[in-house]
């Protein structure tokens, strides 16, 4: 293999390995703890140098070696190193964990927190040590006694409660079972067969997993199975039910023991917006400035359903499809033959060199320890002119067994300032599951989705803040996706999309005979290299389609995150009827009717991990971050998206920083002013009166 002077790293380790690297990770940690501890026993020697720097280093030290070994969780075939993977993090986090319940190490952080001098600390020192002061202080260390105690308890029976809720969520959801009647307009081949109670007719097992309910909700043309399966994919993991309510009750407690009026209180202190009430101020200005255009929405659904009647939330993905497919003219399958998978990622990869003066070389793995898998793609990642070598990016795009089914981001090294003042190189991965037929196309929405996901790869890639808990995308929780949102923009201007497509017959000769086999005229012209102008732009017209409808749903499940989270009392929530709220929220917010007869027909708060691991009292983030990153789009890059100098504006000013500086204050020094929801509103399609000047 061709290799820069830093190689990258090797994958081919065992379970016992995996282990042993955990061992010697948290043996590292408790003797660096000890050590720190015992050289500041002298109350004089209590300073920034000597008490936070020696624990920004044992940060630093996890987060160089845990993120490589949690990799194996998501990534492994082999079902043993993906449980020795669990247990090596398990033992980690434990570890990691008990720094900040020490009360010796409390009691020295908060002597220099007293005493420390502002002169002698940048902003990225001043976060630090407040971020380390904070993990201390949520950790119940300014509590004592009985309350200590109880605070202890409850934090251990959290963790409990989660893995079961997360446990539950693992298991089968169980199937219904339908005729080809009742399935009329779905393809079958995606369904397991069986027999009636006859043993004579043929039904069609329907999993109630979320892709199989999303084929049944935008395809079948029986409402009424529609229907069964949205009320039985609502009603999943019941038993997760009275877990889910006794989570909220004891953060309530534990967050009062605190000092906070609420779980969501506790946790806004951290994050950009601030406080519950401000949260609840941007969704109410969301829903009220959105409302209209719903409603303007389910009219023109009524119409395309040549009913009066209400749109139930069981329909509504169906007469979607057919608004897509019927009015906008959009064959998402005729349009996945100009993204070929392997092609429009390098595609991708150069309009993010061009936009941020960076360089992709793809690196020629002639042995196997290198990569994990034979589908994973490795690039070394340089600045431009290959100057300097940044880090290597790994594309694991395809689905397999035992891999985690979603799309994400993993960082597997972070970049830091070592005592030396160098940095190593970082190693980020993206790893989705698109589409593995041969040739592998992609959907637009998948690309959309690489894109995105990619878009935090690049935040890593860039990262240049000293220490790693603040490296990439390790910022506060509300503005973690706005870099990723902004960068989904390219991938629906015309222009952009052209750079980015190459119709799959040009990619190899065998691809040609593949496009051949499938015309029906033998004189056929082959289509364009780049996809027709037209095309893409009747792509670009569905970008709003329904999205008063859609967004409102993103705010029902914020409001309900921030209603179980920020009750009036503790009573409030011991009293609280949470499906109800939940699903008179869904109901209300988006102007889609359920079943009727009140709210008690489903569960669907707790089939997912959102509320209980995830984005706990942090739902609205999704909403807040497309505000910042519609704002960027709007006023820098959306009359020259391919504008190199606001792209590497926006680099050195946004995504260097990382975590490392207030986010607030990059995005205001960015734009020039204050962000504000307009641009996102009028994106979505509203009609706002024109911005004062």
């Amino acid at each position: 293999m061709s290799e820069p002077a830093t190689p990258p790293p090797k994958f081919d380790i065992s379970a016992e390995a995996l282990e042993q690297n955990a061992k010697s990770l948290v043996d590292h940690v408790q003797q660096a703890t000890a050590r720190l501890i015992s050289s500041c026993a002298d109350s004089i020697a209590a300073d920034f140098a000597n008490v936070i720097l020696p624990l920004a280093a044992i940060d630093n030290e996890v987060k160089a070696r845990v993120q490589y070994l949690a990799l194996f969780q998501a990534i492994s075939t082999c079902p043993g190193v993906r449980s020795a993977s669990s247990m090596a993090i398990n033992l980690v986090d434990k570890t990691y964990l008990s720094i900040f319940q020490d009360d010796n190490l409390f009691a020295l952080v908060n002597r220099v927190r007293d005493n420390v001098s502002v002169h002698v600390m940048d902003e990225e020192d001043a976060r630090l040590l407040n971020k380390f002061h904070w993990m201390f202080v949520e950790n119940g260390m300014n509590l004592t006694g009985k309350c200590r105690d109880r605070f202890t308890w409850i934090s251990r029976r959290l963790i409990e409660l989660r893995v079961k809720f997360m446990e539950i969520l693992g298991t089968d959801p169980g199937c219904l079972w339908k005729s080809e009647q009742q399935l009329a307009g779905v393809p079958l081949d995606r369904l397991s067969t069986g027999l009636d109670e006859d043993g004579r007719g043929t039904l069609y097992g329907i999993p109630l997993s979320k892709p199989v309910t999303n084929l049944i909700l935008s395809e079948c043309q029986v409402s009424e199975t529609r229907k069964s399966v949205f009320l039985h994919s609502s009603g999943r993991y019941q038993a997760n039910i009275n877990i889910f309510r006794e989570i909220i009750l004891l953060r309530d407690e534990a967050s009062r023991l605190l000092g906070f009026p609420s779980f969501a209180a506790q946790r806004l202190t951290q994050q950009m917006l601030g406080s519950p009430s401000r949260v609840d101020d941007f969704l109410q200005h969301l829903h009220d400035a959105l409302k209209p255009l719903a409603e303007n929405e389910i009219l023109k659904l009524q119409a395309l359903a040549n009913t009066c009647d209400p749109i139930h939330l069981w329909d509504f993905d169906f007469y979607h499809t057919r608004m897509l497919q019927e009015q906008n003219n959009v064959d998402h399958e005729y349009i996945s033959q100009w993204f070929p998978a392997k092609v429009t990622i390098q595609r991708m990869l150069g309009i993010y060199g061009e936009l941020f003066g960076l360089q992709f070389k793809k690196v020629e793995v002639s042995e196997s320890a290198y990569i994990w898998h034979p589908d994973v793609d490795v690039f070394s990642v340089w600045e431009e002119q290959k100057s300097s070598l940044i880090g290597y990016l790994y594309m694991d795009i395809f689905p397999r067994a035992g891999k985690f089914n979603h799309a994400a981001n993993f960082n597997i090294y972070p970049s830091y300032l070592d005592p030396d003042g160098k940095r190593a190189p970082v190693v980020t991965a993206l790893v989705c599951n698109v589409s593995q037929a041969e040739p592998a196309l992609l959907r637009h929405t998948e690309v959309v989705t690489i894109f995105h996901e990619l878009g935090h790869g690049i935040h890593d890639l860039v990262g240049k803040s000293k220490y790693a808990m603040f490296h990439g995308h390790r910022t506060v929780a509300d503005f973690t996706e706005a870099p990723s949102q902004l960068l989904e923009y390219w991938c629906w201007v015309p222009d952009c999309l052209q750079k980015l497509t190459c119709h799959y017959s040009y990619v190899s000769p065998e691809y040609y005979k593949h496009w051949l086999r499938g015309q029906e005229e033998r004189d056929v012209t082959q289509p364009p290299m780049e996809i027709p102008s037209a095309l893409a732009r009747n792509l670009e017209a569905t970008k709003q389609l329904n999205q008063g409808i859609l967004t409102l749903r993103q705010v029902a499940f914020s409001k309900f995150d921030m209603k179980i989270h920020n009750p009036a009392s503790h009573h409030n929530v011991e009293t609280m009827d949470i499906p109800e709220i939940y699903n008179s929220l869904l109901e209300n917010t988006t102007g889609l009717r359920g079943p009727g007869n009140g709210y008690d027909w489903g569960n669907g708060y707790v089939t997912t991990s959102h509320y209980i691991w995830g984005q706990e009292a942090s739902y609205y983030s999704y909403l807040y971050t497309r505000t910042l990153a519609a704002d960027i789009w709007s006023s820098c890059f959306k009359q020259y998206p391919m504008s190199r100098e606001a792209g590497l504006q926006y680099r050195q000013q946004v995504l260097n920083h990382g975590g490392s500086k207030d986010e607030h204050k990059a995005v205001e020094s960015f734009l020039g002013r204050v962000s504000t929801p307009e641009a996102y509103l009028r994106d979505l399609g509203c009609h706002l009166p024109p911005p004062v000047k």
